[in-house]
């Protein structure tokens, strides 16, 4: 935190009841495995979980005081001995208290959101913006209800900037969580078909990730993909803010890359901004790459840095787990990790990245989960979409993996698990088997849905290759 918060700001910020002495905090703490004497501990409370029930394990390891919902206090023994504030919500006091750690906050923040590629805009913004000065930026999948107000939370007085991505799984909840980072930036990287079972069309998906906007400062900017299908709704809504956009396609666009050059491990491209120009390394691969780093860009750009700052830190980039992350087994075996999360457009591009390298390239998809009504279609599609790709072989697992092998062809395969797959690779001479044949590498990418566990998989064909 920027500074130590009282019991007293917590309750009038949340409306609730503060008992007992007014201390004040400097960190808080949601889960008592991790709880450090002297946080105050918040007792969430899910469809599946309550953290009241752990309350007398967070006195035992010394937290300071508790934030609980009214509900409990009376059910609570000796809770009048111990300072507390009791409300309607925990989580909406846990935001209340966020807010109050981002109004002390006299750095620059941005907010991001998109069906896909937030974490890697994320990191490379958080890499740009390092240029000059500490960056705070969301941690692991930090971007929901939760997770937001804890970002907002560990921004100290250090920071000179934060970024704060931003998911969203139903209407509302990109307004409610804008609401609380009002972001001096905000950037709209594109509207997929990421949990579309739940907002139930395309076209809801647009408006929800255009709630980015609602809570944009005066002065702030906008940051939009002049290359997504919804983004005339999205200007349409920024009439009287200031607005950058980007694209890998138009030239018209505000920021746009030029000398396209990708190979499986990395980019290079000309980045174009009124009429100057600056050649970018960027040290991940994929078209869809580049297209993050522009939105990035954009955002740095707003922030006061030079082209030449923007080149720098995208060039000290590192990979993150799970995104294209590159292992590599042996000499002849390279396992690539994109098991981080899965949709359509993601996994596209992860077949476009799979199709640069060079050797034996294998897929190995698990299924993409929250598409409901759409499920099936987009599954197709997906199958459709590989079966002109340059792919050696495809092993599918999950509902719609039979339908897929179809329409790829006889270089498909169905598993009904994990296990049976890796039994698959290891009849596969090309991938375990360097005996046997000219020495090529095989390059195997594994992708699905996080819900699947796609990554225990990384970790058997790993452990395979070892021994």
């Amino acid at each position: 935190m920027i500074q130590n918060i009282s019991l007293s700001q917590l309750a009038n910020a949340s409306k609730g009841e503060l008992y007992g002495e007014n201390i004040e905090f400097s960190s808080i703490s949601i889960d008592t495995r991790t709880l450090k004497e002297g946080d105050l501990y918040v007792s969430l409370k899910g469809e599946r979980f309550d953290g009241h029930q752990f309350i007398e394990q967070a006195l035992e390891k010394g937290c300071s005081g508790l934030l609980i919902n009214n509900e409990f206090k009376s059910s609570i023994s000796d809770l009048g001995k111990v300072p507390h504030v009791s409300v309607e919500n925990t989580l909406h006091a846990l935001g209340c208290c966020a807010q109050i750690n981002r109004q002390n906050f006299k750095g620059s923040i941005v907010g991001l959101t998109g069906s896909s590629g937030k974490t890697s805009t994320k990191n490379m913004l958080e890499s740009i913006l390092a240029e000059k000065g500490p960056t705070y930026a969301t941690k692991g999948n930090f971007n929901n209800e939760i997770g937001v107000p804890l970002t907002l939370l560990n921004i100290e007085s250090n920071h000179r900037y934060a970024v704060v991505e931003m998911g969203a799984r139903k209407k509302g909840d990109i307004k409610y969580l804008v609401n609380l980072v009002q972001p001096d930036v905000a950037i709209l990287l594109n509207a997929g078909t990421a949990h579309i079972d739940i907002f139930g069309s395309k076209e809801n998906i647009v408006r929800a990730k255009g709630e980015i906007f609602t809570s944009l400062k005066q002065d702030g900017l906008a940051v939009v993909n002049a290359d997504d299908s919804a983004k005339q709704v999205w200007l349409d809504s920024l009439t009287n803010k200031e607005v950058l956009t980007f694209s890998i396609e138009d030239k018209s666009a505000d920021l746009f890359a030029t000398n396209i050059r990708i190979n499986d491990l990395s980019s290079k491209f000309l980045l174009n901004y009124q009429g100057k120009c600056e050649e970018v390394f960027l040290p991940v691969p994929g078209l869809h790459n580049i297209s993050n780093s522009l939105a990035a860009c954009a955002a740095a750009i707003h922030l006061g840095f030079s082209l030449s700052n923007l080149s720098a830190g995208l060039a000290k980039l590192n990979a993150s787990d799970g995104r294209l992350m590159t292992i590599t087994c042996s000499d002849t075996l390279v396992v690539i990790d994109d098991t981080y999360n899965a949709n359509l457009s993601s996994m596209k591009a992860a077949m476009d990245v799979l199709a640069l390298k060079q050797g034996f390239n294998v897929a190995v998809l698990g299924e993409m989960a929250e598409l409901g009504d759409f499920s099936k279609k987009l599954h197709l599609d997906l199958a459709t979409y590989i079966s002109v790709r340059d792919i050696d072989k495809v092993y599918l697992i999950g509902p719609f993996a039979s339908e897929m092998a179809k329409l790829i062809g006889s270089r498909a395969s169905v598993a009904e698990s994990k296990k049976e797959i890796l039994d698959l690779l290891e009849k596969n001479e090309e991938v375990f088997e360097t005996t046997k044949h000219e020495l090529i590498t095989t390059n195997v990418l594994i992708k699905g849905s996080r819900s699947t566990a796609m990554d225990e998989l990384v970790d058997m064909i790993v452990k395979k290759a070892a021994h």
